[in-house]
């Protein structure tokens, strides 16, 4: 049977394994979380909604004590856990010639990173616009519907992206190839660029930050510095578009009452993905003479705010 395993079990991760697994495939969560590895073998992962609380049934496993090999390992770890979880992975053979990584992590440049482990033609890139949380130890919080934009990721299609594509679907989880994952990605981290540093900079919800009469002064000069290394990167953006995707997020009813992933990680006491976002699009614009002292400086205070928990 095609063995799946989700490398990174958190909220996003558990939603992700559980629907597939409901779905009928053979699914492995591996994760680093000892509490809550333990209490998903003990008592199955335990999902809330909207309207109902159920059970479901799935393995898990501490990434030390993975010893099966995978078809299809979907990457959920904090962008800067990546590296480590897949060439753990790779030393205890779970990666095969014909093991599929897919990518959903949040921030800019997976592919080149994962690259150094497999091949680009086993690369997979990802968008996911679903949502989850965690309640405790093997206990989800569930709400809302989304959807996942997938590529390979040198942008050639084969019969294995078909494949995984019915898996995500099969699981209900509205997938789509894309013709162009590179642009959804930026545009995510230029979403996640704008509102997780700066709610986190200033302890702000995503409704207080917006509700400031002078936003739009503040993050639109961050926006073009970003919309100018994408375009140096023959990635074009739509720099309108953008602004009005970051504003959609501040009224309460949507995303306003929230604290931006950034935030929240930085509160119980976690590095940040600063270096994925803001950082990357720095580095990046290096690469290609672009000038980011925006992206620069944000990466800074960031870094220094997380002096306090290292």
């Amino acid at each position: 049977m095609f063995k799946i395993g989700i490398a990174g079990a958190g909220a996003m991760g558990g939603r992700i394994g559980t629907y597939i697994k409901q779905a009928g495939y053979d699914v492995t969560l591996i994760d680093n979380w000892e509490d809550h590895v333990n209490r998903i073998n003990e008592k199955g992962m335990e999902i809330q909604t909207e309207t109902k609380t159920y059970t479901v049934e799935v393995p898990a496993v501490l990434t030390k004590d993975v010893s099966e090999p995978f078809d299809l390992i979907v990457i959920l770890t904090k962008s800067m856990h990546s590296e480590k979880m897949l060439e753990q992975l790779q030393n205890q053979g779970s990666i095969h010639e014909g093991t599929a990584i897919l990518s959903m992590m949040n921030g800019l440049g997976h592919e080149e990173r994962l690259s150094q482990y497999v091949p680009m033609s086993q690369i997979y890139l990802a968008v996911t616009m679903w949502t989850a949380g965690l309640r405790g130890p093997g206990q989800l919080l569930l709400e809302g519907e989304g959807s996942i934009d997938l590529q390979r990721a040198d942008g050639e299609k084969d019969e294995r992206t078909e494949y995984i594509l019915n898996v995500l679907n099969e699981a209900g989880l509205n997938a789509q190839i894309s013709d162009d994952v590179f642009k959804s990605i930026w545009s995510k981290a230029t979403v996640n660029s704008v509102l997780n540093p700066l709610c986190t900079i200033l302890d702000k919800t995503i409704y207080e930050f917006g509700s400031y009469s002078e936003s739009r002064d503040m993050i639109v000069p961050l926006i073009d510095e970003i919309v100018a290394v994408a375009k140096a990167k023959n990635i074009n953006l739509d720099r309108t578009a953008l602004l009005d995707k970051i504003e959609a997020t501040y009224p309460k009813e949507t995303q306003g009452l929230h604290y931006p992933s950034m935030h929240q990680d930085f509160n119980k006491g976690r590095l940040t993905e600063i270096d994925y976002l803001n950082g990357q699009i720095a580095a990046y614009g290096k690469e290609v003479n672009v000038p980011t002292p925006l992206n620069e400086m944000i990466t800074h205070l960031i870094h220094q705010l997380e002096m306090k928990i290292q």
